[in-house]
């Protein structure tokens, strides 16, 4: 009986699913759940309808049974549909005190086909389907903006706000919705193949691309107001993923502010700082992105943003050799005249012989808390220990395939010549495995990540990856990150041997 709001995992767990915690009456749930092949139809709505009976008003149980002889036979159409009628549960505990949401939901019989995909994927699509009635809107079979694989498509839709006569705080609620629209629009676009993996990630960046444009605008103009200053002798850089426009649906925003009037000073700062509250300031219709700025010269010490002079300095005379490739990884996000001064700095930069052995160096220093925890990884609980699908900065993970393209890439005396542009294949094909598969579980997951992904997740993983079935994939991703660990370790053993003759 759901006298209170359920607290169910994000996604159906599996019945040895030992890291997730539930309570008795929650557990008793899943468990009916995971049964659900085992009776029909007309039984299934009863016990739904039975879930629902003694906590809500006799109109709403009346609406919601109407759904659920909807939906149901919908979802028994799936292979899978066990884990959507999981999701129909949570998606029905978490509306069920809207009463305008599931008012919609009972006239509009006609998404309820593209309703139950979105409950069979994942939990953390159903979590931002249950939370905007206006998201309905984007699964309707007519509905006509579709995205067309241009920024413009965003930025037209981030100009309709009345940025000028709408109160600060409702005009960042309104555009948290909007971008909330947008990014529901990519995911479901992609979970109903209108667009492939690829796309996505493009589709993601792009979205980013507009969000920061719009709020750079906002800020701009607080500025104007508050110290009638124009500020143009400023620059965003854009790092990682954001930088080569390959963002998921959950990627962070790193970032590094770079300014030029020392007098100005404090304008510039608080500039920065507006721009990352806005971006990042969780209010209850959400957050837009997380923002990291631990990529700057003073890194997680010192202002927020750094000099142009102090910029150029720190890159051309102190930087390690990772912020090296790392800054080859970016791309100035702003317009004007000092954005192009640091574009052309960045190219400058970006020119510099990097050190093969000062890379190795550093990378052996990053491994030396991996090496002395090894002897008590057996004794760590099992929920802390990397998942499968983790693969960014695991042992032969994103990172590793990094720090290999940089040695073979450029010839690095301290690799093995033997079949170099074998390897160099390798390291792509992994490395697309890793993208895609990364993807996919951020449409799965947010911070707390479980043992098991979807099946519908996995069906469009196997299906885009071309693999034979669930097995192999894992397997390659397993074997993968065995090769790449192997490969790299034995650059830092070449390092080492060069070291001692």
């Amino acid at each position: 009986m759901l006298y209170k709001k359920l607290n169910l995992p994000i996604n159906l767990p599996l019945a040895n699913d030992e890291e997730i915690e539930v309570n008795e009456v929650e557990n008793n749930i899943i468990i009916k759940l995971r049964n659900i092949s085992n009776i029909n139809i007309d039984a299934t709505i009863k016990l739904f309808e039975s879930f629902f009976e003694n906590s809500l008003s006799s109109a709403t149980r009346e609406k919601l049974s109407k759904i659920f002889k909807e939906i149901i036979p919908i979802i028994f159409r799936n292979k899978h549909k066990e884990e959507g009628l999981y999701q129909l549960l949570r998606y029905v505990n978490s509306i069920n005190s809207n009463l305008d949401y599931i008012e919609m939901i009972k006239n509009n019989t006609f998404i309820y086909e593209n309703l139950s995909k979105i409950l069979t994927f994942s939990g953390l699509l159903t979590d931002i389907l249950s939370r905007d009635i206006k998201l309905l809107e984007v699964i309707q079979p007519e509905y006509a903006v579709r995205l067309n694989g241009n920024i413009s498509f965003y930025k037209n839709f981030f100009e309709k706000i009345d940025f000028i006569n709408l109160d600060t705080e409702i005009m960042l609620d309104t555009l948290r919705k909007q971008h909330r629209l947008l990014k529901f629009q990519i995911l479901y676009a992609l979970i109903n193949q209108e667009i492939n993996i690829d796309r996505a990630s493009t589709e993601f960046s792009y979205l980013a691309q507009a969000t920061v444009d719009c709020v750079l605008q906002i800020v701009n103009r607080l500025i104007n107001n508050n110290y009638e200053v124009d500020c143009k002798n400023f620059c965003v850089i854009a790092y990682g993923r954001f930088g080569t426009f390959n963002m998921t649906a959950n990627s962070d925003l790193d970032l590094v502010f770079v300014y030029e009037e020392e007098h100005n000073k404090k304008t510039y700062l608080d500039m920065f700082r507006q721009l990352i509250n806005i971006l990042s300031t969780k209010t209850s219709e959400g957050i837009l992105y997380e923002v990291d700025t631990k990529l700057k010269p003073s890194r997680n010490r010192g202002p927020v943003a750094c000099t142009y002079k102090n910029f150029k300095n720190y890159h051309t005379h102190k930087s390690f050799s990772w912020e090296k490739l790392a800054l080859k990884k970016t791309r100035v996000i702003t317009d004007g005249k000092f954005s192009t001064k640091i574009s052309n700095l960045l190219d400058k930069l970006n020119a510099y012989p990097i050190s093969d052995k000062e890379v190795a160096k550093e990378v052996k220093k990053m491994r030396v808390n991996l090496n002395e925890n090894k002897k008590d990884i057996k004794n760590l609980e099992k929920k802390f220990l990397p998942k499968w699908f983790e693969t960014k900065y695991v042992a032969g993970g994103q990172r590793d395939i990094e720090f290999l393209k940089f040695f073979y890439e450029n010839n690095s005396n301290l690799i093995d010549q033997h079949e170099k542009d074998k390897k160099l294949l390798l390291f792509k094909r992994i490395e697309n495995l890793f993208f895609k598969l990364d993807q996919i579980v951020n449409i799965c997951f947010t911070e707390q990540k479980h043992n098991n992904l979807p099946n519908a997740a996995i069906s469009l993983l196997i299906n885009e990856t071309k693999e034979k079935d669930f097995g192999t994939f894992k397997a390659k991703i397993n074997q993968g990150k065995i090769d790449i660990f192997n490969i790299l370790n034995s650059i830092l053993e070449s390092e080492k041997s060069l070291l001692e003759k």
